[in-house]
């Protein structure tokens, strides 16, 4: 019975992933989860706001198991009532973050990055509350990490969140992940971490997206084998064409 539910509470978590990566002009877009059990807590969105602006969310719950994915639906559910069109990252981290300190009993919390692509200008913004910084590879540069001063993790205290903004161009790339990358551990107990997973980003720069999404698998799996993976991977890629 217990089997038989936690395939229904993996089911029903599924409906609130995208189904598909958006399809837009100038902008090659893939998405990829790995969940350490049946449900997790890791989620991510897209939202097309108009022909040439796009919404990446990506986030990670606190927790493991089926209290990490119900909160993961309840957040997921809030986050698209306040990431409308006209909103700042900023304001719809604000925002989610008053939502879930005052209707959360759980003591879960979330960390989220939260970006807005604007092909047209070659505008990027975002905002982050506690999670992994963005890896950003500029074409024939060196990889950067891409971070706010301050953001606190969602759902534990009242407090700001910054903007960041940056200008892109054609051959950058974009890579947002969860810490089930970087804190993937080999059989010695060595971490993964941020810098191994920028040198494979550089070194599979001419990739696709999907392709570079399935080089970064498996190197992870290849240090950390799938035996041991004790946590949510996901792995997003936008690259600019």
């Amino acid at each position: 019975v217990m089997e038989n539910e936690l395939d229904i509470a993996k089911k029903i978590q599924e409906s609130f992933l995208p189904k598909n990566v958006p399809s837009m002009p100038g902008i090659d877009i893939a998405a990829s989860m790995f969940t350490a059990r049946k449900v997790g807590g890791d989620l991510y969105d897209f939202l097309e706001f108009g022909p040439d602006t796009l919404g990446v969310m990506i986030g990670d719950v606190s927790g493991k198991g089926v209290p990490a994915s119900l909160f993961m639906a309840m957040v997921s559910g809030s986050f698209k009532f306040f990431a409308t069109k006209e909103a700042q990252p900023k304001d719809v981290l604000s925002g989610l973050n008053a939502k879930l300190i005052r209707e959360s009993t759980s003591n879960l919390f979330v960390t989220m990055f939260y970006a807005i692509f604007d092909i047209a200008s070659k505008r990027l913004i975002y905002s982050n509350s506690g999670h992994l910084p963005l890896i950003y590879l500029k074409r024939g540069g060196k990889v950067e990490f891409l971070d706010v001063a301050i953001g606190a993790p969602l759902g534990l205290i009242e407090g700001e969140y910054a903007t960041g903004g940056m200008n892109f161009n054609e051959g950058d790339a974009f890579v947002f992940y969860t810490d089930g990358i970087t804190e993937a551990m080999n059989r010695k107990t060595e971490m993964y971490d941020k810098e191994r997973l920028a040198s494979v980003i550089e070194i599979n720069r001419g990739l696709s997206s999907n392709a570079l999404v399935s080089s970064i698998e498996k190197d992870v799996r290849k240090f950390e084998p799938k035996e041991i993976q004790h946590d949510d991977m996901t792995i997003l890629v936008i690259k600019i064409t």
